[in-house]
């Protein structure tokens, strides 16, 4: 069974895109969420600084869960586009954000035996 959209919009950070043979993108998307599971995902990545939340798009503090990271169609089917923006694109990580995605990664790496 194909995989469809969920009922609701969600945030994602984008890892890869790729364009496709056809000419249309995919992009590998990690999932958030306002559920942050403090205890038990110590190989995840958590925006909950407001200065980071506001670049990133984010209303509130949000997990992003390296476990389910997934390629997408790069489409309005998959990426909603906000009455208020122009594209499904509403923010970026700041450098520290990025710098604790590749360092939270890395770590998940190494623990799952994969680096």
């Amino acid at each position: 069974m194909a995989p469809k959209p969920g009922p609701k919009a969600r945030p994602a950070l984008v890892r890869a895109a790729a364009v496709l043979d056809d000419g249309t993108g995919d992009v590998e998307v990690v999932y958030g969420t306002s559920t942050l599971k403090l205890d038990s995902r110590p190989f995840d990545v958590i925006i909950s600084k407001m200065s980071e939340m506001n670049e990133c798009g984010l209303y509130r503090a949000t997990r992003f869960d390296l476990d389910k990271v997934v390629w997408l169609p790069w489409d309005t089917d998959w990426f909603e586009i906000r009455s208020d923006f122009f594209s499904p694109v509403i923010g970026k990580l700041t450098h520290e954000a990025i710098k604790l995605l590749q360092i939270t990664w890395a770590y998940k790496q190494v623990a799952e035996g994969k680096a």
